[in-house]
């Protein structure tokens, strides 16, 4: 087949709306601050319905987007608490402290506590239900004929709002800054069908699939992320994606219910 030139711009046209930071939703603008000129503290730590520990990530606010050379803060005191549960990570080193024993469950309230340096930071997260992937499967590419689209059907559940994050492994890899959001806004209760058009797939690649089911404050944050990668981030002075701590720190304490499919992609013809 010949394609002419107008063919061509208009599949890059489509392409270019079609990034990895695509965000399917209703519009919220998400307001950012630029980070002060002296350093603040950073926490990012998230509860999942995951049986791994629980990572809690210290830093200091100049170094939040240049990840390869964050300043970690050291010899902090951090404690998991809930209902039934009262726990102080371990620190383990480079500003990581990990918790024992921390699996979540779904409709409890969790809050973070942080004492650094003379101060207290303190957020509380509520964890969402998990909402289950009904299937995966694969398409021919649409913007590269030799490679395959993968689409991810779901069903959201009836009267509640709901924010989601689709991360994709690849091979065993994973691309940190791959922001795939979408919101139940305009499909309350219905199947979700999502292509993933940013990523392509080849027959004998090993795929693994994660829907996460967002609290709010979660959804938030990672749509501030995206929306500074996408507008250009200057390490002098990055915009700052909303926090929900108390006491003046900047990052988040989030939660998330996780789903995921995973297997390696047969030879298919055609479509499903």
């Amino acid at each position: 087949m010949t394609w002419n030139r107008a063919a061509i711009r208009y599949l890059k046209l489509l392409q270019m709306l079609f990034t990895p930071l695509l965000i399917w939703s209703c519009e919220e603008k998400i307001e950012v601050n630029l980070n002060n000129a002296y350093p603040k503290v950073v926490i990012e730590g998230f509860i999942t319905n995951s049986k791994n520990p629980m990572v809690v990530k210290l830093s200091k606010s100049q170094a939040f987007f240049n990840q390869s050379n964050f300043t970690p803060v050291l010899k902090a005191a951090v404690q998991l608490e809930s209902s039934s549960l009262k726990e102080k990570l371990s620190e383990k080193g480079g500003g990581y402290y990990i918790s024992s024993r921390t699996e979540g469950v779904a409709g409890r309230t969790y809050t973070l506590r942080v004492v650094t340096g003379g101060e207290t930071f303190a957020a509380t997260a509520v964890l969402p239900d998990v909402v289950r992937i009904d299937t995966v499967y694969f398409i021919p590419g649409i913007f590269r004929s030799d490679s395959l689209n993968a689409v991810v059907e779901f069903r959201d559940p009836l009267n509640k709002e709901n924010y989601y994050r689709i991360k994709v492994y690849y091979n065993g890899r994973y691309a940190v800054n791959d922001y795939f959001l979408l919101t139940d806004a305009f499909s309350d209760g219905e199947k979700i069908v999502t292509p993933l058009y940013s990523h392509n797939f080849a027959p004998g690649d090993t795929v693994t699939v994660e829907l996460l089911n967002l609290e709010r404050n979660s959804w938030r944050y990672f749509k501030g992320l995206s929306e500074s990668i996408q507008h250009g981030v200057n390490s002098q002075a990055p915009g700052n994606p909303p926090t929900n701590f108390s006491g003046g720190a900047l990052g988040l304490f989030g939660a998330w219910g996780s789903s995921s499919w995973g297997g390696i992609i047969p030879k298919i013809k055609g479509g499903k």
